[in-house]
């Protein structure tokens, strides 16, 4: 009776040579028999071997993860992937319809989207980083760092391409790199005044978030990401809805002063885009004042024009004195611990760069402020 021939088994085979039950020369990005017939193949391998790779991929993205001696786990992934679960899914909802989807739909974009893994792992770390002790903070902080240059070599690439394998991946990265940089470029990490610039640079990753969404909505919107387009509905408290509708009526009385002094002007006239400007942010506010989503105010950044951006870097005066207004607006209706500091931040880099101009409006904004931070001041 001859013998069978022996079988080389291939364990860290392709999903779809396992599927079809044949061999797989497990060669990648794509195997061959995948090549051959044109399919699109996966690997559902550990997390490093698939970073590994992509590392290799992309020069200068190179990241030294601690190993524990006579382990192969990369222990401080672990770790920081444990937190998103436990700790910072939770300051990233805001309410329970969405918690599904960063807690187990996102982190299994993740598994096949290593630039998504990478951004989830620099939010995690950022997060710890916020509120560990003081001898560990560098650790969690270079490894935030390092994480996000990694996922933005991988992504950058794909920006250009969105299709509907991998908008809702990048869906969920442009929403965590605007929180990254709000976090990382916070007043409570750099706590002496900066520049507009670097203000106008976190807006511009907002902005960004738009821009993916603008490609890719009917896609997002029949996808299992569809929840984080919406506004979610929850009641406001009383003592923020007093606020912000103090705020309201401030910014309408300044858009009216501004109309009347516009007269016959152009439609890209200073004066008409900063009106344009205010009007949103009065949209957005009137949302936030009813029972929407606080966090609804996030979205100004991305709805303003470009030339508001442009007024705000020659220092225009009516520009500098709504972003003032919007800063207050966070430092009221934003809770959470990306945004520690930002309105207040807003505000003195508005005084900062007007000094005693349009002083009316400027000392109620910079009274809101103090008179909140005398009872949450930074820590």
């Amino acid at each position: 009776m001859p013998l069978r021939r022996s079988h080389a088994k291939s364990h860290h085979g392709c999903a779809q040579c396992k599927q079809r039950r044949i061999k797989c020369d497990e060669s990648r990005p794509a195997c061959g028999s995948c090549q051959k017939k044109k399919l699109e193949c996966s690997f559902h391998s550990d997390f490093t071997q698939t970073t590994a790779q992509y590392r290799a991929e992309v020069p200068g993205t190179r990241v030294n993860w601690p190993v524990h001696e006579g382990s192969q786990l990369p222990l401080l992934e672990l770790e920081l992937l444990n937190h998103w679960h436990m700790a910072t899914v939770q300051t990233l909802i805001h309410e329970k319809a969405t918690e599904n989807v960063m807690r187990v739909f996102v982190p299994q974009e993740a598994l096949s989207h290593p630039f998504l893994m990478h951004s989830m792992l620099a939010l995690s770390a950022l997060h710890l980083s916020h509120h560990c002790p003081a001898e560990r903070r560098h650790k969690y902080t270079e490894a935030a760092m390092n994480h996000n240059n990694i996922a933005l070599s991988l992504c950058t690439p794909l920006l250009n391409n969105v299709t509907s394998e991998n908008c809702h991946a990048l869906f969920a990265f442009s929403c965590f790199v605007a929180t990254f940089a709000f976090a990382a470029h916070g007043p409570k990490v750099h706590p002496r005044a900066q520049s507009v610039s670097d203000v106008l640079e976190v807006f511009k990753l907002i902005r960004g978030v738009a821009s993916i969404v603008t490609q890719a909505r009917p896609w997002i919107e029949a996808g299992a990401m569809r929840d984080l387009l919406q506004v979610g509905r929850q009641p406001c408290k009383m003592s923020k809805t007093t606020q912000s509708q103090e705020l309201y009526a401030r910014l309408l009385s300044l858009e009216e002063r501004q109309r009347q002094g516009d007269g016959t002007s152009c439609y890209g006239s200073p004066s008409s885009v900063v009106i344009r400007s205010s009007q949103r942010l009065l949209n957005l506010l009137h949302m936030s004042t009813t029972v929407e989503n606080p966090a609804a105010i996030l979205r100004w950044p991305a709805l303003v024009e470009s030339a508001y951006l442009d007024l705000l870097l020659q220092d225009n005066a009516m520009a500098l004195v709504v972003l003032a207004h919007y800063g207050v607006a966070l430092d009221v209706m934003v809770e959470s611990w990306w945004m520690d500091g930002w309105g207040r931040f807003l505000v003195n880099l508005v005084l900062d760069r007007l000094e005693i101009k349009c002083e009316p409006d400027l000392a109620w904004a910079q009274d809101v402020i103090d008179r909140k931070n005398a009872i949450h001041p930074i820590v």
